[in-house]
């Protein structure tokens, strides 16, 4: 009965499980098991049952295995064939993994980047002159020559810029015609330190002095052949030995420069400084540029500028000195004071760009204190205007406050076309005029001291950016050249000049 009873129990138990499974299984259609099985170790299953294809024959059971079918072995030799090709590919990339991960050797040394520079400036120069003009400055004699023949090489290494530039036509100031005089002379040669804080640029070398728009914007880019009459060397510093820092607002509508300079006063001096007592210049500029039209790139501007030069003189020098607008005319005004304590120069800026039509005018004073009290004062400057034919406009480089190379709509070419005609492309053609005045007397009666006053038309032809052709009609006028009780009066010049020029 023990035994029956613990069956029944048993029999009992089993069977209150059997139902418990069965329940559990209905009730969990959507529980969520706390494990995953693995994917490889199930039966792939579907919904629909497995069907056999008529092209797959049923395998037999267990058969022996056909080697027949298998791919034949490699002929002899091959398989070490085979595997030091695998062995010499791993070597090759555990090589290049090594060299990866070693340390970078030191790379070698970079040179400064270089590149070359130059310009060429051929002239041919007509005069007339009336009696008093050939008493007064001698004959005014027809020249053809080179006005510029430079090459320079310029370039940068980091934060450092450097140009070395020569003139290979430079002539003595007082050189006539027809004499070797011709010889090479320094002109840009400075090294250069850019994006300093607070100073911005740092220059140091033989340069110009921040002074005067017409000075500073390059000869390739300005309108007339020779800057004005009142310019260097008669009012206005040119290149001189000195230190120079110079900036710009981050609108670009300020710009800045301040330097010291030695005072070699007169033309173009070389790059070396000897005399026993200092001559320093202490020379600052400062544009404003009122007005930028931005949607046009320029072609509506309002430039505005003040200039400052404060000069002593070395060992108690002034040079000063002028020429009619070529540089083959005559010296109007060429004398030497040896009892100059100092001077100091002020000036004015004023341009204006409205499309095709510009406005550009400047004024300069001078003051020189003399060691015996008595201070004499020069004065000059210019005004011109000028309008191109075909529509361009005077670009502006914002950065340097000067004006910038003008680009023609359309290079200068002239071609046969596959039809057997002409097509020919105009270039840009500028057409301006220039009136300035210049003023060095102020009562002296120093052999050599005068003034003039001169009228230029010119007309430009542009062919391309780096390539124009420019004529020039010079009237000079009014001119005097006083001596000790000896005033000649109402010289007058006429001179026609025409230059081919290219820079690159």
């Amino acid at each position: 009965m023990r035994v029956c009873g613990l069956g029944i129990c048993g029999l009992g138990i089993l069977l209150y499980v059997v139902a418990s499974s069965l329940r559990a299984e209905e009730g969990q259609t959507s529980a969520t098991f706390p494990f995953v099985a693995v994917p490889m170790r199930l039966p792939q299953t579907t919904d629909q049952p497995q069907t056999k294809g008529t092209d797959q024959p049923v395998p037999p059971g267990n058969l022996p295995p056909n080697y027949s079918e298998l791919p034949p072995p490699p002929p002899e030799g091959t398989e070490n064939a085979d595997l030091a090709t695998r062995v010499s590919e791993l070597e090759k990339q555990l090589a290049a993994f090594a060299k990866a991960a070693a340390p970078a050797a030191p790379a070698e040394p970079v040179r400064p980047l270089i590149a070359p520079t130059g310009r060429l400036q051929f002239d041919v120069a007509n005069f007339s002159q009336n009696a008093a003009s050939n008493a007064q400055f001698g004959n005014a004699q027809n020249t053809v020559g080179f006005r510029r023949a430079r090459i320079g090489v310029l370039g940068e290494y980091g934060v450092i810029d450097y140009i070395v530039e020569m003139d290979f036509a430079n002539r003595d100031a007082e050189a006539p015609v027809n004499t070797r005089n011709q010889s090479t002379a320094f002109k840009n040669v400075y090294i250069q330190v850019r994006e300093l804080p607070l100073l911005g640029n740092v220059r140091v070398g033989h340069f110009k002095e921040p002074f005067g728009l017409e000075q500073l914007t390059s000869d390739s880019m300005t309108t007339f052949l020779e800057r004005s009459v009142a310019d260097e060397p008669a009012l206005v510093p040119g290149r001189n030995d000195g230190i120079q820092a110079f900036n710009w607002s981050k609108d670009e509508r300020l710009t800045w420069g301040i330097g010291a300079f030695t005072n070699q006063s007169g033309f173009d001096q070389p790059p070396t400084f000897v005399y026993d007592h200092w001559g320093l210049d202490y020379t600052m500029r400062g544009t404003y540029l009122a007005w930028y039209d931005e949607p046009s790139g320029g072609r509506g501007l309002l430039h505005t500028g003040l200039d400052y030069a404060y000069r002593s003189a070395p060992d108690g020098l002034g040079i000063f000195a002028a020429r009619p607008e070529s540089v083959f005319a005559p010296l109007i005004a060429d004398f030497t004071l040896t009892d100059v304590k100092d001077w100091q120069v002020f000036g004015a800026e004023l341009a204006t760009v409205y499309g095709p039509l510009s406005f550009q005018s400047e004024f300069f004073g001078s003051t020189v204190e003399r060691e015996n009290g008595v201070n004499n004062n020069f004065c000059g400057g210019y005004a011109f205007v000028s309008y191109f034919l075909t529509g361009e406009n005077r670009p502006y480089n914002r950065k340097l406050g000067v004006f910038d190379r003008v680009r023609p709509y359309e290079d200068f070419f002239r071609v046969k076309t596959a039809d057997d005609t002409t097509a020919t492309g105009r270039g840009a053609w500028e057409l301006a005029y220039r009136f300035s005045y210049l003023n060095m007397l102020d009562n002296l009666t120093t052999q050599g001291a005068g003034m003039a006053t001169d009228h230029t038309l010119g007309l430009n032809w542009y062919l391309n950016p780096y390539t124009r052709v420019m004529f020039n009609y010079i009237h000079s006028m009014d001119t005097y050249n006083p001596a000790a009780g000896n005033r000649v009066t109402g010289g007058n010049m006429d001179i026609f000049e025409v230059r081919c020029a290219m820079d690159f």
